[in-house]
């Protein structure tokens, strides 16, 4: 996972286990081989350089799922709204984030084996262009990028792709529960609420377990 802090980039620099950050464009890895949670920069300015605020989580399992609301569609049909009946995956992630790129195959294996599963990657954390030295901010490029990254990835990303260019939807489900890295996966189950906060490669097990109740309700309604 991709620590939003910048604190932490010296020790992880000495523990040598800092990934190169992929550029967009850059091959999926093989599926299968989950990395493990690695601390990676931001840039300044950004929410990762506050004081962590001590405040509880306000977004929690359990909870009602807020909305989904994002700036563009890259790739796969608009989600407008969370529908009772269904469950989704959001999945919160960045293209220069290395384990987000290795999180990828198993997102695409999850929605192929499921198509009744809504899959959703969000990417909220893609850089601002610096202003050069005459102090003009150049062309915001980061959708763009996004729809580069999205494009040479072809069936190897198969599931719907968004893009957060304000980092709206992150504040209501990342920040409120108070999760500052990445990847980050939300499970949400048929009844539209919370159920799984964390790794995509941690969350099979609570996935499966929507999937059931999701499948469970259906028959009860049939009857």
């Amino acid at each position: 996972m991709c620590k939003l802090t910048l604190s932490a980039l010296a020790l992880v620099i000495a523990a040598g286990s800092v990934m190169a950050e992929p550029q967009p464009g850059d091959k999926t890895p093989d599926a299968g081989k989950p990395v493990a949670p690695t601390k990676i920069v931001v840039p300044k300015g950004s929410e990762g350089d506050k004081k962590k605020d001590e405040t509880p989580a306000s977004l929690k399992v359990g909870d009602k799922a807020p909305a989904i609301k994002v700036d563009a569609w890259v790739k796969g049909e608009e989600v407008k709204s969370i529908e009772n009946g269904k469950v989704y995956v959001v999945e919160f992630w960045a293209t220069w984030c290395g384990p987000c790129i290795t999180s990828i195959p198993h997102l695409t294996k999850i929605q192929k084996d499921h198509p009744e599963l809504v899959v959703i990657g969000v990417a909220s954390s893609e850089r601002v262009p610096k202003a050069g030295k005459d102090g003009k901010q150049p062309e915001d490029t980061r959708l763009a990028g996004v729809q580069k990254f999205v494009e040479k990835q072809g069936e190897g990303m198969g599931y719907r792709v968004a893009f957060d260019a304000n980092r709206a939807m992150s504040k209501d489900w990342m920040q409120a529960a108070k999760q500052g890295g990445i990847p980050c996966a939300f499970i949400v189950g048929h009844d539209g609420k919370v159920a799984y906060i964390g790794h995509p490669a941690s969350m099979d097990g609570a996935l499966a377990k929507a999937l059931k109740a999701a499948a469970d309700s259906k028959k009860t309604a049939l009857k």
